[in-house]
């Protein structure tokens, strides 16, 4: 939850991708290190480092990966995504099936440092995020926070990008990419005019309530 927060929010600064390949990071490093560690509040704190990270990734990759996709398949496509979560609980289940019970696969250096086939696990269950920062830095900025920032020059080479990839798939890669205006979509703060003089939790109910216009009509 609190990762959620702060990625969130950093995601708005410094783009999607940016912030999903920090959080996946801090994510990646803190599951490697947790699988090493001895003592428990040294593992406890590097499980605490590794949620944090996961809290980043999943507001921001709904966020990121919604920003792709036309109006009439978003729904359909983020639901394929939601998919994920379910295998990663059946992957997790099942490493943690296959190999936590091989209690041979443990070692020791001394009387200090021990490592059991659990640690094994925790480090089996950071190879998905291990992945998905390889196939991200293959993947371009939201074309959205682009224009979001004034950044139309950037956003509308990524649009190409996306109508020349889907162009080919399709069989058809001479149709060109014909855009030549893009509507910039406005802040939520550009649709609520509140003066100084409004109490704050008025402020928070009409901020919500744009909100809420928003996502029923995207």
């Amino acid at each position: 939850m609190v990762g959620a927060f702060v990625w969130g929010g950093l995601a708005d600064r410094i783009g999607r991708r940016q912030t999903l390949l920090i959080s996946l990071s801090i994510n990646s490093v803190a599951a490697f290190f947790s699988s090493f560690v001895q003592g428990y509040s040294s593992f406890l704190f590097c499980r605490l480092a590794s949620g944090v990270g996961i809290g980043g990734s999943i507001p921001i990759v709904f966020s990121y990966y919604s920003e792709f996709l036309a109006q009439e398949k978003r729904g359909e496509h983020l639901s394929w995504l939601c998919m994920f979560w379910m295998i990663g609980g059946i992957y997790a289940s099942a490493m943690a099936w296959a190999i936590i019970p091989h209690y041979g696969w443990s070692f020791q250096m001394g009387s200090a440092y021990q490592f059991h086939s659990w640690r094994v696990f925790v480090l089996v269950c950071a190879l998905p995020s291990v992945a998905a920062i390889s196939a991200l830095t293959t993947m371009p900025e939201s074309p959205r926070f682009y224009l979001e920032n004034g950044k139309h020059d950037e956003a509308w080479m990524i649009l190409k990008q996306v109508h020349d990839t889907n162009m080919r798939a399709k069989g058809y890669p001479e149709r060109v990419f014909s855009v030549t205006t893009i509507k910039t979509v406005k802040q939520m703060d550009e649709l609520v005019d509140m003066g100084d003089g409004t109490a704050w939790h008025q402020k928070w109910r009409m901020k919500l309530s744009a909100l809420f216009h928003q996502v029923m009509l995207a």
